[in-house]
């Protein structure tokens, strides 16, 4: 054989063991796992992970929730003011309507009517609507109530207040140290109206807010019989003469004066769940 043609056989034989060289590769390289840019999903989990917080931030507290279940267990809630407030327009109502019904429901054994006497709620016939039960209760209502913080009563529900009425406190309170009491009569009420002569029409001479003033005694002495009656008796819509501080006189509606000597004061107290009459008593201590 001539050298030319050994050396195309060795060619030959050469380019078929590089061919399948690189044939073993290319397919080892194919069965080889890919690279790939996705990121794996986190595992599963039921725990809730806290956030990371940095140090120099400052984070708040939730706010407090209060629990929706209400504690096992009997509890009170003390009656509030507005509970006597709306008991005193009931009763109100009951007095205008003359219901002695009403008033019946409001007193108990310990009910007091005098200073040891022998008054009691048959001795005013409330039955007659023209008792004078009914003006005097009015009187006293409508003047105002207040809370009685020296009273003792035994059965008093607890937490709630003893009221008394009227607030005869209110008009002590407006006297100064330098504003002497010049009388014994009341004036309770604001901006209350003192008039020349009894009348609604008549000359207004003065105005009194919570404060006392003196009984005209001369002004009554003269006036006739008739009307020095109507002065003493009628406890709403009359009218009584008075003498102011600085030396006025004239008249102020019986409504508005109260005279510690003769007009009524009540108490009340609310005990089982209910107010009731505690006392009803006339002026003086009688």
């Amino acid at each position: 054989m001539k050298p030319y043609q050994i050396l195309i056989i060795c060619a030959i034989a050469i380019g078929a063991i590089a061919g399948s060289t690189l044939a073993t590769i290319s397919y080892r390289n194919s069965q080889a796992p890919q690279a790939t840019t996705e990121v794996p999903s986190p595992p599963a989990t039921t725990e809730t992970l806290e956030p990371t917080i940095s140090p120099s931030v400052a984070v708040s507290p939730p706010p407090y929730t209060p629990p929706t279940s209400k504690p096992t267990g009997t509890q009170t809630t003390p009656p509030d003011k507005s509970s006597f407030s709306q008991f005193r327009v009931r009763l109100l109502d009951a007095i205008s309507r003359r219901d002695a019904n009403f008033i019946r429901t409001l007193v108990t054994s310990e009910t007091e009517w005098n200073y040891g006497g022998t008054l009691n709620l048959d001795s005013y016939n409330i039955d007659d609507k023209n008792s004078k039960f009914w003006a005097y209760m009015d009187k006293a209502l409508s003047l105002g109530c207040a809370t009685d913080n020296q009273a003792k009563v035994a059965n008093k529900e607890p937490g709630s207040d003893v009221w008394m009425c009227p607030d005869i406190a209110k008009a002590l309170e407006s006297i100064r140290p330098d504003k002497p009491n010049v009388g014994q009569l009341a004036i309770l009420g604001q901006n209350v109206n003192v008039r020349a002569n009894p009348g609604a029409g008549s000359k207004v001479v003065g105005v009194v807010s919570y404060d006392f003033v003196g009984f005209d005694g001369n002004t009554f002495n003269s006036l006739p019989e008739q009307m020095q009656k109507a002065v003493k008796e009628k406890v709403i819509d009359g009218w009584t003469p008075v003498k102011l501080g600085n030396g006025k006189k004239g008249w102020v509606l019986n409504r508005y004066v109260y005279d510690s000597e003769t007009d009524y004061r009540v108490s009340f107290v609310r005990t089982r769940g209910q107010w009731r009459l505690r006392y009803f008593l006339p002026g003086n201590g009688n």
